[in-house]
């Protein structure tokens, strides 16, 4: 690992925040939002960058967008329903599913930010393109997990990662010990799928489950360009 001493790495984000999207009612949630993006139109005021400058253009868009919606309805993302609209499961089967969600959901949330801080501190050609592909796969996977918790009403909050899990990390023993779980939670997801007792769900993890065991495969390749 090459170390770049002028970086700074930090995913740390205010928790109360996050918190305020938690709404029961949709005319809630784009109020916060719209006072939000005012807010954050009234910070710029006082700088003058380029990147201010795309904030800013970003953030009027959004505002004026945000401003055109009329939505009355209730947020189910956060109502512990644990129904998915046309899909009958037995309680194992839904607990089993629940479980499942929640715990992958923030797991692919702390390998994004690992995969990112391991990219911006490494200057190794190979394990890079690694840890591009294997953070895009978590991309995609928090959002679909994200959003089966979020139609069983079971959505979590991201909390901040802790820095130890990605500052100064040992590289090698990092990749074996997620060789390792990556060859699990495939396994776990066979295991899921068969449970699970609906077609549709079974095929989607039996699809994830490949990914998983491709996602070895990576770390593996990773690994034996750092050796």
């Amino acid at each position: 690992m090459q170390k770049n001493d002028d970086v700074k790495f930090n995913m740390d984000f205010n928790t109360e925040e996050i918190r305020k999207i938690q709404k029961k009612y949709a005319s809630d949630l784009l109020e916060e939002l719209v006072n939000d993006l005012e807010e954050n139109l009234k910070f710029y005021k006082d700088y003058n960058t380029p990147t201010i400058e795309r904030l800013k253009n970003d953030d009027s868009y959004f505002l004026s967008q945000i401003k055109k919606l009329d939505l009355e309805c209730i947020i189910t993302a956060f109502n512990e329903n644990k129904e998915l609209s046309g899909v009958k499961l037995d309680e194992n089967a839904k607990a089993a599913l629940v479980f499942f969600l929640m715990e992958e959901t923030f797991k692919e949330y702390e390998l994004i930010t690992i995969y990112s801080y391991l990219k911006a501190f490494s200057d190794n050609e190979v394990a890079n393109s690694a840890f591009t592909d294997l953070a895009y796969d978590s991309i995609y996977h928090l959002r679909r997990f994200a959003q089966l918790a979020s139609e069983m009403g079971v959505l979590t909050l991201p909390r901040p990662i802790p820095h130890g899990k990605y500052e100064n990390i040992g590289i090698v023993e990092f990749l074996k010990e997620n060789i390792e779980e990556e060859m699990d939670a495939e396994k776990q997801c066979l295991i899921l799928a068969e449970k699970i007792g609906n077609e549709e769900l079974s095929e989607f993890l039996l699809f994830i489950s490949r990914q998983e065991l491709y996602h070895a495969e990576l770390l593996k390749r990773a690994l034996n360009s750092l050796k």
